[in-house]
């Protein structure tokens, strides 16, 4: 398998991105939980966005931690 290499550039926009979708996840869920009234409807709403929105949320924070990591690996190994 052929390996391409990914520029500081590029770790950046990742992080940048994926921090401002992970951010918009975690602002929806909220709002979900402020918004959507106290009964069986509402109920079914929020286990709708938890489970539509919660894994999203948890995968895009993934990604803009291993772009924070690896912007910071290769600070690391190009400040030796």
């Amino acid at each position: 398998m052929k390996s391409f290499s990914i520029s500081r550039k590029q770790y950046w926009v990742f992080l940048i991105v994926f921090s401002l979708c992970a951010l918009l996840g975690v602002v929806s869920l909220v709002i979900a939980e402020l918004y959507l009234p106290n009964n069986p409807g509402g109920m079914a709403g929020r286990a709708a966005m938890f489970r539509s929105m919660g894994l999203g949320t948890l995968a895009w924070l993934g990604i803009a931690v291993w772009s924070g990591a690896m912007l910071w690996i290769t600070r690391q190994t190009h400040s030796e």
